[in-house]
């Protein structure tokens, strides 16, 4: 508890929006694929997720130049604006008598802009707020109450979703509003407009900013091992959920039967369960450890403990797996985030923010690969390409941070300090 009230007002505000925006996005957000199903089938629910994500990832790399120019401040505060009118679209053609899907995807179309066009300010501002002794703990506080609110939220949608969707769009209306008021009467500024002072919000800008960020080999390289990552972080969303449900031997505990999707449900249960009630434990832990040996345990741990699930068909060794990759995850996170705020110029955060933003749809590409590969190599080859892909990121962890920092050090620690 010292350590928190020791943060910076922004962060301890930053750990409310976030909680509040996961906890309405986690109840509705998941479940918006069964509705889009239901309204314009398969094929076409299919195309429109494609055009979320692409414009989530185009808005990302806009929010994060923008928010180098204007300000982390403005730029968070007109993400909140769009996700406001988004969600209010969407709510308004969910009426109890009235149901247009088309603009209900236009409207969550909206909010996923205004939710990346923001990401990568309200990333800039947190590390903006922080410092390296307090960094580590920051990511570590901020990613378990991301998890209560995912567990929270989702047991919500699980409840509320077919018969009060229409009462939860209200929810998630307002939520924007609250949040904007936090941002807008709360928080404090943190972008030094003074080393910006050449930008503008155009296109051009902002591709001359994003190609200044391309020339750091470091950062880049830590990237690519972000992608790689990712790739493994994201196997519960496709080859385990695909093994399971091929490969599981169905389990009775008590008096249920567990089979493959039931298995997968129970893994992710307790992966959240373990991060809410152990995480502190764990960050207080590891906190001394260096950041790349940490990295590396944990993506070990994580990676070691998919690629064995892989192998694997009954329910005690997978729930062993389980404590295994949560682990690896709990240990591997901080480190990885600290290590990627560290490695940013300080006054490009918000573009080095946009950047990262893109690794993680660019891993899912990957990730979702693996379920198709299956077909040619079998549950062992996916296992052992999954740890090549491990041991590939530890790599090029440990290679870029052995690199020189492409720019003065001297303002990093000022920046810091």
């Amino acid at each position: 508890m010292r350590e928190f009230m020791d943060l910076d007002r922004n962060l301890k505000l930053r750990a409310l929006t976030v909680f509040l925006t996961v906890l309405v996005g986690s109840s509705v957000g998941p479940n918006m694929t069964i509705y889009y199903v239901q309204h314009f089938g398969s094929f076409w629910t299919g195309i429109l997720l494609m055009v979320v994500s692409i414009a989530g990832l185009i808005f990302g790399l806009y929010g994060g130049h923008i928010s180098d120019v204007i300000g982390r401040k403005r730029t968070i505060e007109y993400g909140q604006i769009a996700m406001f009118i988004g969600y209010g679209l969407a709510m308004a053609n969910n009426l109890p008598h009235y149901v247009n899907p088309y603009l209900t995807f236009v409207g969550f179309l909206l909010a996923m802009v205004g939710s990346s066009l923001a990401d990568p300010a309200e990333q800039a501002m947190m590390i903006d707020s922080s410092t390296p002794k307090n960094r580590r703990f920051v990511f570590a506080l901020i990613y378990w109450i991301l998890n209560i609110g995912v567990m929270l939220g989702a047991a919500i949608g699980g409840w509320f979703f077919r018969d009060y969707l229409f009462e939860l769009l209200i929810f998630m209306t307002i939520v924007p509003i609250i949040n904007y008021a936090i941002v807008r009467f709360g928080m404090s500024e943190t972008l030094d407009r003074a080393a910006h002072m050449e930008q503008t919000t155009s296109i051009v800008s902002a591709l001359k900013g994003y190609w200044e960020v391309l020339k750091d080999h470091r950062y880049l390289t830590f990237a690519l091992a972000s992608v790689l990552a990712s790739i493994v972080y994201l196997q519960p969303d496709y080859y385990l959920a695909a093994h399971l449900s091929q490969s599981f031997h169905s389990y009775t505990l008590f008096g249920a039967d567990i089979y493959g999707q039931r298995m997968l449900s129970i893994m992710l249960i307790l992966n959240t369960i373990m991060i809410v009630l152990v995480m502190g434990w764990v960050t207080r832990r590891t906190e001394k450890w260096r950041l790349v040996p940490a990295f590396a345990i944990g993506v070990l741990l994580q990676g070691g403990g998919f690629a064995a699930s892989f192998l694997l068909q009954d329910f005690w060794p997978l729930i062993v797996m389980t404590i295994i990759f949560t682990t690896g995850e709990m240990i591997g996170v901080p480190a990885s985030q600290t290590l990627r705020a560290d490695m940013m110029d300080p006054d490009r955060i918000g573009a080095y923010s946009g950047v990262f933003s893109v690794t993680k749809p660019i891993g899912a590409v990957f990730a979702s690969g693996f379920v198709s590969l299956s077909a040619i190599v079998n549950n062992i080859g996916i296992a052992m390409l999954l740890m090549v892909i491990v041991f590939a990121s530890i790599i090029l962890v440990a290679r870029a941070a052995a690199m020189p920092a492409p720019f003065d050090n001297e303002k990093t620690a000022n920046h810091e300090s």
